[in-house]
């Protein structure tokens, strides 16, 4: 079994990089047993992705099996696996983003930022990045229907 991340949680970072977890998904991880998150530049998006442990070791194991001389491969271990760190809550369920991730997601504190479900693992975006994202998602939703349609959703 593993951790489900749902919600949309409007959190603030602040000037030293911290960034709240949202209590649900504090008491979430508890549960599962391993409270340390991983934070990767997200290949799809201005922003980050945030992964448990188990999640992203899963993901690791799946890119080691693949050739490691393909460009694809080599690009997304630059990318995104070089830059990724482990972050663990603090006594008050803060974790600090590191500058590089800051910088890469428009992170800057004191400031909004959303951190999104994405079910096994979630996305932080500047808030304002967040708004034009939600906003071009809702003028697509009609094609998008469509799409999901045509995968059983």
């Amino acid at each position: 079994m593993s951790v489900r991340f749902r919600g949309e949680h409007w959190q603030r970072i602040d000037d030293k990089g911290r960034l709240s977890v949202p209590s649900a998904w504090r008491g979430a991880l508890d549960a599962f047993g391993d409270g340390r998150l991983v934070l990767a530049k997200s290949v799809t998006a201005p922003c980050l992705t945030g992964y448990t442990m188990a999640e992203w070791e899963a993901f690791e194991d799946k890119l080691r099996a693949l050739p490691q001389s393909l460009p694809v491969v080599q690009s997304l271990l630059r990318f995104q696996v070089a830059g990724s760190h482990v972050v663990e809550p603090d006594t008050h369920g803060r974790v600090l983003v590191p500058p590089a991730l800051r910088a890469h997601a428009g992170l800057s504190g004191p400031g909004a930022v959303v951190m999104a479900s994405q079910v096994a693992r979630f996305e932080v975006w500047a808030a304002d990045r967040w708004r034009i994202e939600i906003a071009r998602v809702e003028a697509a939703l009609p094609q998008l229907r469509d799409e999901l349609a045509a995968h059983g959703l």
